[in-house]
């Protein structure tokens, strides 16, 4: 069997010395790994980079066998910003949490949409695209049903003044609820209820910590998985950004 989609390259891996096992993203067909030839291209290796835009044609015996791909590159996004380190790590960071959350071979349209459009942001001039980032990965865990409820307080049911999450319930808690328990609540950065807010570096690591503590113990830790590496790098960057 056969099948040709548009979708966003989330890895490969050597598979011997003649071909990688390739995993991308596709639009209809979801997350999904094939054999690719030729790595000795440095055509082909340019094109394979994490975060890049392909169509891909993937062909058979059956659905289940691994198969063979085909890749023709669409836009390399990677490409434009390979001076950005911060970027590049977001870039990564994206494609290893799409990998690991993503069901293999079923097609989620709003995470596939959402990640196109988080990619085109993140290589971008803007300098908001790191709060857009933390805002996806907000969405990526509504998706895979362990999203957080920010819509009043937990304690006293007030809708304004939010500044805490609760990492047991993942619900939002103003100062007022937190009372002495608040060096034991997650901070709630402004800019996350509301993308016009003002932040600095501390509100952006405290925004990264906020999605990494509910990814790990929601998604990664009860799965067995190891957190990706490329979204520690992220974290590390804007924390080193503090010094």
């Amino acid at each position: 069997m056969r099948w040709e989609s548009e979708g966003i390259v989330l890895g490969f891996s050597l598979h011997n010395e003649k071909s990688y096992i390739l995993e991308v993203f596709t639009k209809e067909h979801g997350r999904h790994k094939g054999l690719i030839r030729g790595i000795h291209s440095k055509n082909l290796r340019s094109t394979i980079e994490p975060g890049n835009e392909v169509k891909a044609l993937w062909s058979g015996r059956l659905e289940t066998h691994l198969g063979n791909f085909t890749i023709e590159p669409i836009k390399a996004w990677s490409s434009l910003i390979l001076s950005q380190k911060d970027k590049l790590a977001a870039l990564s960071s994206l494609c290893s949490l799409v990998s690991s959350t993503m069901a293999e071979k079923q097609p989620n349209d709003l995470i596939y949409y959402k990640s196109k459009e988080m990619i085109k942001k993140i290589v971008s001039e803007s300098d908001e695209w790191i709060k857009e980032y933390i805002h996806w990965e907000l969405e990526l865990l509504s998706e895979i049903g362990y999203g957080i409820d920010l819509s009043k307080c937990a304690v006293t049911s007030k809708k304004d003044e939010l500044v805490y999450v609760s990492p047991l319930s993942g619900r939002a808690v103003t100062l007022e609820g937190a009372g002495s328990y608040k060096d034991r609540l997650i901070k709630l950065p402004k800019f996350v209820l509301s993308k016009v807010s003002d932040c600095d570096n501390n509100d952006i690591v405290n925004g990264l910590e906020l999605t990494e503590h509910f990814l790990r113990k929601r998604f990664f830790e009860p799965n067995n998985l190891n957190f990706p590496q490329s979204r520690n790098r992220l974290k590390e960057i804007f924390n080193k950004n503090l010094l």
